[in-house]
């Protein structure tokens, strides 16, 4: 079972696309993250490594039933047994005598284990739903124009690097290509996985009682307290020992009350992939709001881009020819935008042997051309091409 889970979690390190039609902070969102969250979600699910999720002592009912009982019904914690030393003020940590006067601090039920799984499921899909969104929206255009000249053999071939070379410029001088949605639909999935993982870390938070956006500042400061008497911010989230209770008549028909103690150890597991979450979310938070505010300076400076594809070309490209790629006069500044995304892309795809020749094709000096040099180069667009 641990082979079979880990393994099919493992296959998707290796299953790359043919095409790279995004970028690594897109791939932080639907491939690492879906990575970790699979492998949470078979942690919590595997019983070799906790065997069951809940046992429950009772002096007086059976334990299969208390185990089953309290696993459907949640256990509860005494909020003023959190506070003290262990083995004199508490047995375990929320521990202690029921609160029947009204005067202390409270219960705090704890139900959310039944659901980890499932929340972890559903975290996954919202993750890789922006990929979905994006490869359904490119509709396999990288893919098509870049085909056989991602490798060292094109290179070689003269006529295959030339058929390459030149579809991808057919391509780029069609008037009717759409690459300014193009740009625009990237960027709306680029914002979206932003948007995302900030909605994650509320979703984790309701869902926790809301103690999780305070849960790994609290558990990070815990190291500069004092052993004995800190108050471990983990046993409160994800107690380990919690009590419950169980009702039945008893032989004269009135209501007796059983009380039981519960251990958790499938907590042990979700402490830690919590903790971890915690920090992963807010790293990934904080590098795709960077993102974005690269993504602006994109959209804003000519320059900018122009640099950006000349270090993704390994500088084998001039800037004044990458210039004169991005600067068409037939194009509106929105469809430049969606040329930049597409040489980036290009970039990305090509062998860096082939791709000065890829330029080279696309931007002669027949951007600087006179009307009807640039009227020529319009018609020359193959018309097989607009359906791509």
């Amino acid at each position: 079972m641990f082979t079979f889970i880990f393994g099919s979690i493992a296959g998707l390190f290796h299953k790359w696309d043919l095409a790279c039609i995004d970028n690594h902070i897109f791939r932080l969102h639907y491939r690492a993250t879906v990575i970790i969250l699979l492998t949470a979600i078979a942690l919590v699910t595997s019983g070799q490594f906790i065997g069951n999720p809940i046992n429950c002592m009772s002096d007086s009912i059976s334990s299969g039933i208390m185990d089953v009982y309290c696993w459907i019904h949640s256990t509860y914690s005494v909020n003023d047994k959190f506070e003290g030393t262990q083995g004199e003020d508490f047995p375990h940590p929320g521990l202690g005598p029921d609160d029947t006067t009204g005067e202390g601090g409270g219960y705090t039920h704890h139900k959310f284990y039944q659901w980890v799984v499932f929340v972890l499921t559903l975290q996954a899909g919202m993750f890789y739903f922006p990929r979905l969104l994006w490869k359904s929206a490119e509709g396999g255009v990288m893919k098509l124009i870049t085909v056989g000249l991602t490798d060292i053999t094109a290179f070689m071939d003269k006529t295959t690097r030339q058929d390459g070379v030149e579809l991808i410029a057919k391509y780029y001088n069609l008037r009717h290509a759409r690459r300014g949605t193009y740009f625009m639909k990237f960027v709306t999935c680029e914002v979206l996985n932003f948007a995302n993982v900030i909605g994650q870390i509320y979703l984790t938070d309701m869902f926790l009682g809301y103690s999780f956006t305070k849960y790994g500042r609290d558990v990070f400061s815990l190291s500069q307290e004092d052993l004995n008497n800190r108050s471990d911010p983990m046993d409160q989230v994800f107690p380990k020992v919690t009590k419950c209770f169980f009702q039945k008549y008893g032989p004269s028909g009135t209501i007796q009350k059983h009380d039981a103690l519960c251990v958790l150890p499938l907590n042990i597991i979700n402490e830690k992939i919590y903790i971890f979450l915690y920090f992963w979310f807010v790293f990934l938070a904080a590098i795709s709001a960077v993102w974005l505010i690269y993504r602006l300076l994109t959209i804003i400076s000519h320059d900018v881009r122009v640099s950006v594809i000349f270090a993704r070309s390994e500088k084998m490209v001039r800037k004044e020819t990458i210039s004169a790629c991005l600067s068409n006069p037939a194009h509106t500044g929105l469809e430049r935008l969606g040329d930049y995304l597409l040489l980036y892309l290009i970039t990305k795809n090509v062998n860096p042997l082939i791709i000065k020749d890829v330029f080279e094709r696309i931007a002669p000096e027949k951007y600087g051309a006179n009307d009807e040099e640039l009227s020529a180069l319009k018609k020359s667009s193959a018309p097989d091409m607009a359906d791509m």
